[in-house]
């Protein structure tokens, strides 16, 4: 089996992370806006929000698959753009970890909705250079825990009303990033973190979604990929 070309856009901190991590696998690294003429069979978009149009323009002439990992853009016609004719990705974070700990936020709001007593909450530190604040990882949390808690119909950075999920942000520091999704109660307190030491997650859990995408067709997102790879965790038989 031929091995997968594999194309990048980005140099900053991800897009080198994953260009390490790729290695030969790496066809070619081009900046925000380039269009190479190389053939691959996926691309990864590690830019910036700005630089997504002409890729997705360039992805589509060539029929390029194409992993999305820049935040901030806005685009409500992307799956009607792509459907038929490509695989798109799209990430807030790419982390398989970070991926499954958003399958147990769903299972602790869940638990929360058992009991009122039971509140949900989410805090998140990034290093202080990081403009978006909550992180694209922290909203998909807050999201995952308020569908498994319906009586939380949004989340708030202030001092939140019974419906609010709050979130707390910090921004300080050279942290790659720590999320906590917890649940506060009378008598106990759970909480769930997740804490990245490097890059090194991101870069690989970008190339799982670049070979998983590649050869489907239409609009999917990392919880797909999880779907497919994380669930089978989640059934439980036999004895413990």
């Amino acid at each position: 089996m031929r091995a997968l070309r594999i194309g990048l856009f980005g140099r900053g901190r991800l897009g080198s992370a994953i260009a390490t991590e790729a290695g030969t696998a790496l066809s070619w690294q081009a900046g925000r806006i380039d269009t190479p003429s190389a053939p691959v069979d996926v691309a990864i978009d590690a830019s910036v929000a700005g630089a997504l149009e002409p890729h997705l323009a360039w992805a589509l002439e060539t029929s390029t698959d194409l992993v999305i990992g820049t935040t901030g853009w806005i685009m409500p016609d992307l799956e009607s753009r792509v459907a038929g004719r490509i695989g798109v990705l799209t990430a807030s974070n790419f982390s398989l970890t970070v991926a499954l700990m958003a399958r147990l936020s769903l299972v602790m709001g869940r638990f929360a909705a058992l009991d009122p007593a039971r509140d949900p909450y989410l805090v998140e530190h990034h290093h202080r250079l990081k403009a978006d604040a909550p992180s694209g990882t922290a909203r998909t949390l807050a999201a995952a825990l308020m569908i498994g808690c319906p009586r939380k119909t949004e989340w708030t950075l202030g001092t939140p009303e019974s419906h609010q999920l709050s979130v707390g942000v910090v921004r300080a520091g050279a942290e790659f990033g720590t999320h906590t999704v917890g649940l506060d109660a009378p008598a106990e307190v759970l909480e769930l973190t997740h804490t990245a030491r490097s890059r090194a997650p991101f870069a690989q859990g970008a190339l799982a979604a670049a070979r998983w995408l590649h050869g489907r067709k239409g609009l999917f997102s990392m919880d797909d990929l999880a779907a497919d790879l994380l669930d089978p965790l989640f059934v439980f038989g036999g004895n413990p």
